[in-house]
């Protein structure tokens, strides 16, 4: 007689659903906006008090890494709400940052984010010259064009981190009991008002009138909807990151290669009136493809129900 030792057999890995609460919670929403809106305009007070954008006529050397610092607000709103206050079982699934499979998953929607808005400037821009608003006069070389797009989305994308942590890894998980639509609604707008020390110095839109913000949180409630369904079918706050650094790292850079000088780029821009339409259109797909729901979550390994089997047999 012979003992050989008899292995559990393989189990699947076992899905679990995202967490969440039955209701609102919103002592945590509340505080969340104060800190990240008041982080941010602090942060920003610099920037007005040496003249805003431009300073002298030169561009005001503040503005740039101050504003940089200011996108890191929203998280660290989340990080501190979380918690504090919210303190869910597990706040980093909650945030979105693990698990991070199933890999495939991830993969694939963290690659999809990060090449719509490439795609989602360019049919804006196709759609504006498509309207005679703009003419395409191409002034740089493709390859040129594409890696510096590529290598400004990657560098971006850290910085976008910052935001996403906050307004998909944070504020739309809490938002979720509302419903899916109010849900991304609402937290496309208090996204889009958190802007406005940013747009009230200039910044998008070249206007210090509170109509600039209004024009942004057009384009956050849009945009957003978009960042959620990523965040919302991935899981993870890491495909909805990439597709924020690539939206910053290509939108200026695809109007200033392929718009002459002079040209209307704003209305050929995500941020304008046709890039509303090119996304307006692609919410609309998802909505009738019934695509806006939230993927369940691989669960650990130390949580995954495992089959029991004998020590060992007998020969």
């Amino acid at each position: 007689m012979t003992e050989q030792e008899v292995r559990p057999p393989r189990t699947p890995v076992a899905m679990v659903p995202q967490e969440t609460s039955a209701r609102v919670h919103w002592l945590a929403i509340g505080l969340f906006v104060l800190t990240a809106f008041g982080l941010l305009w602090l942060i920003e007070i610099p920037v007005y008090l040496t003249g805003g954008i431009a300073s002298g006529g030169q561009p005001n050397p503040l503005f740039f890494p101050l504003t940089l610092i200011g996108m890191f607000s929203p998280a660290i709103a989340a990080v501190v709400v979380t918690l504090t206050v919210l303190r869910p079982q597990h706040a980093a699934r909650f945030l979105g940052l693990v698990p991070l499979r199933p890999w495939g998953r991830l993969i694939r929607f963290a690659l999809l984010g990060f090449l719509a808005p490439w795609g989602i400037g360019l049919l804006a821009i196709g759609f504006a010259a498509l309207l005679d608003v703009v003419p395409i006069s191409p002034s740089a070389d493709a390859a040129t064009l594409l890696l510096t797009i590529l290598i400004a989305s990657l560098i971006t994308a850290v910085a976008a981190f910052g935001e996403e942590l906050g307004w998909r890894g944070f504020l739309l998980p809490a938002l979720r009991p509302l419903g899916t639509a109010p849900a991304l609604v609402l937290h496309g707008i208090l996204w889009g008002l958190w802007h406005a020390p940013i747009i009230l110095i200039g910044y998008n839109y070249g206007t210090t009138n509170p109509i600039g913000v209004v024009l942004m949180t057009i384009t956050t409630v849009l945009i957003g909807t978009l960042f959620g369904w990523l965040r919302m079918r991935s899981g993870s706050v890491y495909p909805s990151s990439l597709a924020h650094g690539a939206l910053n790292g290509s939108s200026g850079l695809l109007l200033g290669g392929l718009l002459p000088v002079g040209a209307d780029a704003l209305a050929a821009s995500p941020l304008g009136w046709s890039g509303w339409i090119v996304i307006a259109v692609v919410i609309g797909v998802l909505v009738l493809t019934r695509s806006f729901r939230w993927a369940p979550q691989a669960a650990s390994r130390r949580t995954t129900p495992t089959a029991v089997a004998p020590a060992s047999a007998h020969q």
